[in-house]
Parts: C-alpha cells; structure tokens; sequence
C-alpha cells in the first residue's frame, strides 16, 4: 500500500481551511463538461479530472471534511490520488497567493507625481452642465443622488483655454481631448474654439477627439464640421426603435427625442462614411426587463444599413440607484438565471449560438461579450505568486485622465460621480487631496475586503460611485463586492464553456493588445 508521502502539504490545505483561509486562494467553477480551478495567486486554470475535483469539494465545499484523515474517509479516493494532487499544487505553486496589507503599484505610489506631470492621456472638459432632455434614468435628474443636478453653468473660454494649456504641459507624446456635459453640442460654439486651440498648441503630439451626445442637436452642419476634425469619436447615446427610445430619452415635456437622435445619427453616419473618424453607439437596457426586448433591440440596430463599418454598439443597465425599482436581482440563489441577469443570460446565448464573437451586423452582443472574454484572456498570469496587487480597476488618478468641470475644478473621472476635488485648472493639481483620497483612503478602506477575495486579481471595482464630495465611500464600495465576484465568476465560466465547444471564436482574443 503506498503511503502518504505529501502528508505536510495536504496538512497545510486543511489547516487553511480550518482558519477559513482556503476560500481567498482560488475558486471552483463548473462548466456542463468540466470543474476547473482558478488560482488566486498565479492566475492559472486547472480542468481538474475525478480525483482532483473530490479533493477539491472537500477542501472548498464539504464542512465536515476538515483534515486528511477524513479525506481519506471517502471511499472513492486514494492515497495515490491525493499524492499526485498535492505534487501538482507544488509544482505549479498553487494555493500560495501572499494576503496582501495595501493596494500597489509603483503609478499610485512613487511615479504618481511624475506621472500625474508628465503623463496626461485624456483631459475631459465639462462643456456645461445643461442638457435638452430629461431622461427618466439619469444620473444627472434631481432625482438622483449619486451626481449634481443638471444646472446653467456652462464652461467659459478662460476655462477652456487653460486646460487645453495644462494637457499641452503636462502630457507626452499623445493626448486626447474629450468634450462632455450635459449635452455638450449645446456649446458648440466652445466645443469649435476648443479643437481649433487644440489643433495649434497640442501640434506635434498625437491628437484624438472624443464625445458623447444625445443626437438630438446634430444638423447637416454640426455633422460636416465635426466629419473633418482630424481624430474624433464619438459616442451616441441611443437605446433602440422608437418606443423603446421614447419610453425613457425625452424632453422636460415628456415628448419623446427618438425622431431628431434618429436624424442626427444619420447625418453623422452619411457624413462619416467618407471619413476615418469613428461612431460608437451607447445603448441604455432599462425595465421592463427582458430577452424579448433585447432581441427588439438588436433588430433594430443591426437593421442599420447606413451606420459606417465597424460600429461598436454597447447596451448595459441604467446606473445603480439611477431609477427606483430598476436594479437587477442580485440574489445568486434566485431561481431563473433570466430574472437574476436578464442582459448576461442573452449575451451568453448570443455568444454560445452565434457562429463568430463580432460579425459586420452591428450585433449589440459583441462588445459585451469581447470584454467579458478579454478579462479572462488578458488575465494577470504568473508561474509563482507576487505579493503585490493593484488599486483593483483604477486607473493612475489624474494621469490617465483629468476631468475638468465647468467651473474648472479638477476631478479624478466624470463617471466617479460626488468626490473630493483634486485642484484647479488654474492652480494645478492638489497632491496632499491627490493622496490622501485616492491612493491611502482608497487603499486603507479596501484592503479588509480585498485581501480575503480570491478575485482580487480580476477585480474590476474603480473609483466611480465610490465616494462622496468629501471622502472615500468604504461601505458603498464593498457593497459591490458579492456582485462583482459573480461577474467574474460567470466570465471565468463562459470563457472555458467556450474553450471546450467553439475554441475557435476565441481565436480573435490573441490580436488584442491592452494598453
């Protein structure tokens, strides 16, 4: 009879388990086929065989399995088995991810004022703060609390001017200039002066242009003006035919804005088609929930003969809080996987039935689906822990972008919503509030959570929505956790369903290049 020759490891996985340690180092999944692994340490995915999987369950699932001597209770194991599992988990040094005491990267630390001084990629200019409609899920109604209100404020060329000035002195070879409201073509007079400033001060870096609008002001005049701006994109924000669009995306008089976003996203498309510039298209899945609405949609977009090759089009559920009774059911215990995501469970068809991830019919599955695909295949992935980890999904606040609000007081983001303000467009940057609420706040509020989650590494969880106009939001923030990790696991488990039956759709993922 052989002998237990790795009794110090399996001793180790159980004493774990023992101190609730186990559950922070990795994760079981389940496909129809297969049980997997994932490593919270090294980022490794093991397709687990008959013998592993029990080992496994006993040391995840099973509460009255506690030590190798009751593994070794169950009949169908042997000792064989559990000597050839633990030298699997040595070998690929699994079940070891260091329990981290901070948040870090060399961005939020050391390099952040170089960074923050010399590494500018995108500055956001708050055009102004008014919009011509009153959509029933903004972020921005009275209704909401999660951001200001809609006001008169409108940027003035004081303003604009310094922070064309600022992006020029502090980026390097390349920066993108970003024009955000409100609604803002409601400026476009500022929004003209703004790229033509750009385009002589910022000469000789790499120049982009971005927007978001709701359509509704685009004539054949704005639509041409803005075809020949060398480097633009811009996002439209509409959410399907008729009365889809017209059930939320309305005026203050409730009268419907489908037919001018309808004519302003063909003046833009008629426009662009001779252009390089780029349209994207921004869709709000707002209740009623359901696939049969979903599926409304997607005919209507992908119905869309005239809008240019290669539109993305992405559809996500209205902002938490944004409208009352309007959250998904974030119970995982619910019974109808439709009602728990209604959004995920038909982009998860889509993607399991269709013959390719992104085709030419401006199938509003696509973009979805690539992010959640991406996640997984861009993974961090090491043969031995680090102990180091990253502020989650954040990026290096005001490097990677700065947002510049009407009044010129700078921010982290637009999407971050109500937070502490890190300067003045005509002073500079604050790095004492830089610090302390980004980095040390951000980190110290985090890492309780943090530091016992085994999807620490997938983690997607940002600033936005985490804070409050003086500090960071610990509890808003961990709130989110229980629901973020199932986002991950559900990527974690489409993406391996996928490498089992249709490999080949994934092909795509290895051209991709994270910048």
């Amino acid at each position: 009879m052989s002998s237990l020759i790795h009794h110090e490891e399996i001793e180790r996985l159980f004493e774990l388990k023992r101190n609730n340690g186990i559950h922070r180092l990795g994760k079981l999944f389940t496909t129809a086929s297969n049980t997997y692994y994932y490593d919270t340490g090294t980022g490794k995915v093991l397709q687990l065989d008959k013998d592993s999987s029990i080992i496994m369950h006993s040391l995840f699932e099973l509460v009255n399995v506690n030590t190798p001597e009751g593994l070794l209770a169950i009949e169908q194991i042997s000792i064989s088995a559990i000597n050839d599992f633990c030298q699997t988990v040595l070998n690929e040094h699994l079940f070891r991810a260091h329990k981290p005491y901070r948040l870090y990267t060399p961005g939020h630390n050391e390099l952040l004022e170089e960074q923050v001084n010399n590494e500018l990629s995108q500055i956001i200019l708050e055009l102004t703060g008014r919009c011509n409609l009153r959509c029933g899920y903004c972020i921005y109604n009275e209704e909401c609390d999660l951001n200001r209100d809609f006001n008169s404020s409108d940027m003035s060329f004081e303003i604009a001017k310094a922070a064309v000035d600022y992006a020029a002195m502090h980026s390097k070879d390349r920066i993108a200039v970003t024009f955000y409201g409100g609604e803002p073509l409601l400026k476009f007079d500022l929004l003209k002066w703004v790229i033509e400033y750009s385009l002589k001060t910022l000469k000789g870096k790499k120049l982009t242009f971005s927007l978001t609008t709701n359509l509704t002001l685009v004539t054949k005049e704005v639509a041409n003006y803005l075809a020949t701006v060398p480097g633009l994109g811009i996002v439209c924000s509409l959410d399907g035919p008729e009365n889809i669009q017209n059930e939320y995306r309305r005026y203050s008089n409730g009268e419907g804005s489908f037919s001018k976003a309808f004519r302003g996203l063909e003046l833009l498309s008629d426009s662009f088609s001779l252009s390089e510039n780029s349209l994207s298209i921004n869709a709000v899945f707002a209740p009623p929930y359901s696939h049969e609405k979903l599926n409304e949609i997607n005919s209507f977009f992908s119905g869309l003969e005239f809008l240019p090759a290669n539109t993305n089009i992405n559809i996500g559920y209205v902002a938490e809080g944004s409208l009352p009774n309007a959250s998904i059911k974030r119970d995982e215990n619910q019974i109808n996987p439709v009602l728990l995501d209604p959004l995920w469970t038909w982009l998860e068809s889509r993607a399991l039935n269709r013959s390719y991830i992104r085709d030419e019919t401006n199938d509003i599955s696509s973009t979805g689906i690539e992010s959640s695909l991406i996640s997984i295949e861009k993974r961090f992935l090491t043969d031995k822990p680090q102990d180091l980890y990253p502020f989650n999904g954040c990026c290096i606040p005001g490097a990677r972008r700065l947002y510049v609000n009407t009044s010129g007081q700078l921010y982290v983001c637009e999407r971050v919503g109500f937070s502490p303000s890190i300067g003045n467009i005509l002073e500079g940057i604050d790095f004492t509030s830089l610090k302390k609420h980004y980095v040390e706040d951000y980190s110290n509020g985090s890492i309780e959570q943090c530091q016992d989650c085994w999807a620490i590494r997938l983690c997607s969880v940002c600033y936005a929505h985490n804070y409050t106009e003086s500090q960071f939001d610990s509890s808003e923030k961990n709130r989110k956790c229980d629901f973020r990790r199932r986002v991950h696991l559900k990527d974690l488990v489409l993406y391996h369903t996928m490498l089992e039956n249709c490999p080949e759709k994934l092909e795509f993922l290895k051209d991709i290049v994270i910048t």
